[in-house]
């Protein structure tokens, strides 16, 4: 029994024991289920969020790359905008039918957005015929053909509505003569606000003020006020920063420039040029610059085109069209500018002559041929720097180069060696004095009626002291000096420069000596004799041997009297006087035919050249040349200034040669005055002036002047 009860007491503990072994089991499965599905959790779970991780980062890199797709595009069609022209201009051709005329010749040139690019060629050219088309200004009698986009939009036939827009909005010009460009009776204030007004709806009070923001932007002072004045109470600089002022109110994409300093004193030129700089810097616009002045190319623009007939005959950056040009025409342009590093006194390198010693007789048709190029000028061979380079000597005119065909009209050098009389020729071949003058022995067997020796030795032929000039004053205003305690002396057979901006008292002086201006103090002593203290017949005698080539060639000619007239007046009438007259053309450069002509039918050179005749006619011993090639191209410049030269030489003349250009006052004068507000600053010989001046106002002006320099 009671082995029964314990086998039984061993069977229940140990069917207990199985069961709590079963029961710690299932208990064990179940818990090492949940941690397997725990564990298989957490791996799942870290996979899906690699899975999302990894999309994300898919995503993230999918947009990003997206991002910088859109931006690198976005800098792609920048950069391609700024490759692509703003203006492209292709086969353009400009013709007036009713006068004949072809001004402007299959050409083709672009503009990028921001850069300047320098038109350049002399009068007639083409320039400005080229620039008034891109605006549509020539009107209905012009034939335009050919193409000028801007910025993809033709505009060669598009109607007036469509030009109107472009005008002052997209494109502005400034124009040359800033006097004319305004209108004498409205304020310089009302005329920059309708310009904006034309393109802006905005009430007249905000145009007002947006004038005002202008004129204060180009450096005008009192910007307020002046905005009430009109154009004349402006100087010419002034006149010329509110034409600037007018052009930019709009903020354009291009400004056409026309010659916008060529009237303006060195450091006017250089404040208008620095100031359209910096405009062109601030508002990122293109300009196209067109001009005859090398050394303003020089210092505004980076590419260059060169026009000449109407035809672009070269064009390329700036560097290689001033020191390498492959056209001939462009290289004898640049070779025929005096420069700082040349040598004084030397004659200058003409465009005829320079084209004759590159690639010998050619017309001037055929010299418009663009491609046209000097031989040898890829591999620096024959023909690569004449008139151009260091040292360089100014090609040797022969037959050819003086072709009637040329601009000027020059008479052959044969044809004025024969017309000359042998005592002139003698003299031209005698050894010269100090300054390169020749021996002021007259020639011609001519007497003078003036000067008789008082003058001799070391006397000077003109002596200035203590002048002064005073205009009286009107409206209120009181009287102005124009000219206070002037002193300088002028020795036989010099030339002496007078250089200064202007209302400085120049032509004040010039008008003295000639007896057209009375002087209010001091003294001027022509041979002896003091000529403000001279009756007027004996000032008419005197004023026979102090005689003036003007300014203005077109001006200064009366255009209803024949050529023979003009320089004969002077002279007894008969056979001797149309025998004189024949000799002085001749003498100067001009055919003796041209005598019975009317100053219409001359250009700018060939008038200036009669001016010289008519000025050589009396005998004179003194030549007053003022401001005598400011208003002619550069390459007539060149051939003006070697026959004044050549004159002063063989006719043994003093000079007082007045400009504000010293690169040419540097090349033409061996001492030199420089004039500031009526008094002389500094005079000295032109070696101290221009390298070691002791004016502040001196070394002022040397800077302003833009000059190009021989390449090395």
């Amino acid at each position: 029994m009671t082995e029964r009860a314990a086998e039984r007491g061993r069977e229940r503990a140990a069917e207990g024991g199985r069961e709590r072994a079963a029961e710690e089991g299932r208990e064990r499965a179940a818990e090492g289920g949940r941690e397997r599905a725990a564990e298989e959790g957490r791996e799942r779970a870290a996979e899906e969020g690699r899975e999302r991780a990894a999309e994300g980062g898919r995503e993230r890199a999918a947009e990003e790359g997206r991002e910088r797709a859109a931006e690198e595009g976005g800098r792609g069609r920048a950069a391609e905008r700024r490759r692509a022209p703003l203006l492209d201009v292709s086969g353009l051709s400009v013709a007036f039918p009713d006068a004949g005329v072809e001004a402007v010749r299959e050409v083709s040139w672009q503009v990028r957005p921001g850069e300047t690019v320098g038109l350049v060629g002399e009068s007639g050219s083409g320039k400005s015929a080229t620039g008034l088309a891109v605006l549509g200004l020539h009107g209905p009698r012009a034939r335009i053909t050919g193409s000028i986009r801007l910025d993809g939009r033709e505009l060669v036939g598009a109607g007036e509505r469509t030009l109107r827009g472009v005008r002052g909005r997209r494109v502005s010009m400034v124009f040359q003569d800033a006097l004319d460009a305004l209108n004498p009776y409205r304020t310089v204030g009302a005329q920059i606000a309708e310009a904006y007004r034309l393109h802006h709806d905005v009430k007249r009070s905000e145009a007002r003020t947006r004038a005002v923001e202008l004129l204060e932007r180009v450096g005008i002072d009192r910007p307020e006020r002046r905005a009430k004045e009109y154009p004349h109470q402006f100087s010419g600089g002034m006149r010329q920063r509110v034409m600037i002022a007018a052009a930019l109110v709009n903020e354009p994409e291009l400004v056409i420039a026309d010659e916008p300093t060529t009237a303006l004193d060195a450091t006017v030129q250089a404040q208008v040029l620095e100031l359209l700089a910096e405009l062109q810097r601030e508002m990122g616009m293109a300009v196209v610059l067109v001009t005859h002045d090398f050394g303003v190319v020089g210092q505004m623009c980076s590419r260059v085109v060169v026009m000449y007939r109407g035809r672009v005959v070269e064009q390329g950056p700036t560097e290689r069209i001033l020191t390498a040009a492959e056209h001939p025409y462009t290289r004898a342009l640049v070779a025929s500018v005096p420069r700082m590093d040349d040598i004084p006194g030397t004659r200058l390198a003409t465009v005829p002559e320079t084209v004759a010693a590159l690639v010998g007789p050619v017309d001037e048709e055929s010299l418009a041929d663009p491609s046209l190029r000097i031989a040898g000028v890829e591999d620096g061979g024959p023909g690569r720097d004449p008139g151009g380079g260091a040292g360089a000597e100014s090609p040797k005119r022969g037959p050819e180069a003086a072709s009637p065909e040329w601009r000027d009209g020059a008479a052959s050098p044969e044809r004025r060696d024969r017309a000359a009389s042998p005592e002139r020729r003698d003299r031209a071949a005698s050894p010269e004095r100090g300054d390169g003058a020749a021996s002021p022995e007259r020639g011609d067997g001519a007497e003078p009626r003036f000067g008789k020796g008082r003058g001799g030795g070391d006397t000077p032929l003109l002596r200035v002291r203590g002048l002064g000039v005073t205009y009286p004053g009107a409206l209120g205003r009181p009287p102005l000096r124009a000219v206070d305690g002037v002193d300088f002396d002028i020795a036989p057979g010099e030339s002496f420069g007078l250089v200064g901006e202007s209302g400085s008292g120049k032509s004040t002086i010039s008008r003295v000596l000639l007896g057209l201006q009375r002087a209010a103090s001091g003294s001027v002593l022509f041979d002896g004799e003091d000529i403000t203290r001279a009756t007027r017949r004996r000032r008419r005698e005197l004023a026979a041997g102090i005689q003036m080539v003007f300014q203005d060639p077109y001006g200064s000619l009366n255009p209803d009297r024949r050529i023979g007239d003009t320089i004969g007046a002077a002279l007894p009438r008969g056979a001797a006087r149309r025998e004189r007259v024949a000799a002085l053309l001749t003498e100067v450069g001009l055919d003796p035919e041209l005598a019975g002509a009317y100053p219409d039918r001359l250009s700018g050179g060939m008038r200036q050249r009669v001016g010289i005749a008519r000025a050589l006619a009396p005998e004179p011993r003194l030549l007053v040349a003022d401001e005598p090639v400011s208003a002619l191209d550069v390459s007539v410049q060149a051939q003006v200034l070697n026959l004044l030269t050549q004159l002063r030489r063989d006719r043994g003349l003093a000079m007082l040669f007045i400009s504000h250009d010293l690169t040419v006052v540097r090349h033409m004068c061996s001492r030199i005055a420089v004039l500031r507000h009526g008094r002389i600053v500094e005079t000295g010989d032109r070696e101290q002036i221009m390298e070691r001046p002791d004016s502040d106002y001196t070394r002022a002006l040397i800077e302003a002047t833009p000059s190009l320099r021989r390449p090395a």
